[in-house]
């Protein structure tokens, strides 16, 4: 299989690379804004205008109805930056869902018009979590039912209950520096929507939307192994930059093969997604794994290159380090997608 990109997806991967770079500094992560805060809107609108909220909207809806190669692309540039922005939940889970169903609610559809829109930006958490990463950061809240068990019916409803800040993440310790956490109020929400999708369907947009968690894995992977490896270009140490010595050299080879590894992985993981090929399920395993790994392992060795620097609160290295650490265990860590791995293999 062909992994270069096209002239359009190019394009895109320059332009989504561009625009977060310029909109969103690692500077403007530390600060989680909450999504009541007008910069946090404006740029969710901005994203919008660009097309990035539509990308896997139907063209039958009025968006671009294009692939999950094209979503990768945009979320490993937004995870390059630290987005603390529910992208994966409105701009790849719920077109899927709108795509998949022969006849959607007229409720659904209206909250992917509105995210592709920019006009509101959605979180979606399985009904039985407390607390969520993206409450605050989200201007809605969307509690799903049978989220992981498709022995039960797939029921949305937006989330009515309060939401109230958890600790001050900008605090030393914090799990994730650049995001809020919220605690959900029990759902007491009044209207349950019922969307009537195949097992497989449903199994293929969780896969998905989890390719779009990897997709921001890698990117932080990505964006911490460039860190480390300009800094080994410009220290110098005995005459030479450190970055010449096999101690160094080797761990940043090492980190630079597991990112390549993953990035490939989940490139072939989106073309399995998109063609429905019959091992897309053990793509998506592998993906999640080698990405999972390599981000690990790439921000840990990125942190040793550093040196003393790297340990330090105001350094930039610990926020991709805890971002990693923060998408990893929402996605079940390395041990979950090993098992699928090893059940598939079977």
């Amino acid at each position: 299989m062909d992994f270069a990109l096209n002239d359009e997806q190019q394009m895109l991967q320059e332009s989504a690379r561009r625009f977060f770079s310029e909109r969103h500094p690692l500077s403007r992560a530390r600060e989680a804004l909450p999504w009541s805060d007008a910069a946090q809107q404006t740029l969710w609108a901005d994203m919008a205008a660009m097309g990035w909220m539509g990308l896997l909207v139907p063209e039958s809806h009025d968006g671009l109805g294009l692939g999950l190669c094209e979503a990768f692309l945009v979320a490993e540039a937004a995870g390059q930056q630290l987005l603390n922005l529910p992208w994966a939940s409105s701009a790849v889970l719920l077109p899927l869902w709108l795509k998949a169903s022969d006849a959607p609610p007229a409720a659904l559809l209206d909250w992917v018009q509105a995210a592709a829109q920019g006009e509101r930006a959605f979180h979606c958490s399985p009904a039985s979590s407390q607390w969520q990463d993206y409450a605050l950061q989200a201007s809605d809240v969307i509690a799903v039912q049978g989220w992981h068990d498709d022995s039960l019916p797939l029921r949305l409803a937006l989330q009515t209950g309060p939401r109230q800040s958890g600790p001050h993440q900008t605090a030393p310790g914090a799990l994730d520096a650049t995001q809020s956490i919220a605690a959900l109020a029990p759902s007491d929400a009044k209207e349950w929507l019922t969307l009537d999708l195949s097992p497989q369907a449903r199994a293929q947009a969780r896969a998905a939307y989890r390719l779009a968690l990897v997709g921001e894995l890698i990117g932080a992977g990505q964006a911490s192994l460039q860190m480390a490896r300009n800094y080994a270009c410009e220290r110098v140490q005995f005459g030479k930059p450190i970055g010449s010595y096999q101690a160094i050299k080797h761990q940043l080879a090492n980190a630079w093969m597991a990112m390549d590894n993953a990035r490939l992985a989940a490139l072939y993981a989106a073309a399995a997604l998109d063609g429905d090929l019959p091992d897309w399920r053990f793509a998506c395993a592998a993906a999640e794994l080698t990405a999972i790994e390599g981000a690990q392992q790439t921000t840990r060795t990125s942190i040793q290159v550093l040196g003393g620097m790297g340990f330090t609160w105001e350094h930039d290295a610990h926020l991709y380090l805890k971002r990693v650490q923060h998408v990893a265990t929402r996605l079940g860590g390395a041990s979950r997608a090993l098992s699928q791995l090893e059940a598939l293999a079977c």
